[in-house]
């Protein structure tokens, strides 16, 4: 299968598109996004922390990584490059002595009020030849399907 086209029709009875149609389409928002990221210094996984961050506050690493679907070697990994560049510090997790506490930075959120700008501009391009109803229409049966 061509990277770039989508599977043609399936044969009847023996329809099997809807994996490598999601891997397609991920790609190709996950490509796009992480060019537009580039500037920023950042990628789509940093995007990923600060955007969780934002929305729940400072969290434990374990949680962080179930947030962003992440496993335990990859979100530490995140969380010491956002640490490393100011935008993220660990702080002891209150009740759980063993855990740290991730939370943003001054930093981090003036970045990340950045690459939301960058998010909403790609989300944009990417849905810019669908109408509005097709849009919400594709928002609305991603989620349900992620969410039965």
């Amino acid at each position: 299968m061509d990277a770039e086209q989508p599977p043609g029709p399936p044969p009847p009875g023996r329809d099997y598109s809807l994996g490598p149609l999601l891997q397609l389409a991920g790609k190709r928002a996950s490509a796009a996004f992480s060019e537009a990221l580039t500037p920023l210094g950042i990628e789509g996984r940093h995007f990923g922390v600060l955007l969780n961050l934002v929305r729940h506050g400072a969290v434990n690493q374990r949680k962080l990584g179930a947030l962003t679907g992440s496993d335990k070697s990859s979100i530490v990994r995140t969380v010491d490059d956002l640490e490393a560049r100011g935008l993220a510090v660990r702080r002891p997790a209150i009740g759980d002595r063993r855990a740290y506490a991730v939370e943003l930075t001054e930093a981090g959120r003036e970045l990340f009020a950045r690459a939301e700008q960058v998010a909403v501009r790609v989300n944009g391009d990417l849905l810019a030849h669908l109408t509005p109803e097709e849009r919400d229409q594709l928002r609305h049966l991603l989620g349900r399907f992620i969410s039965p």
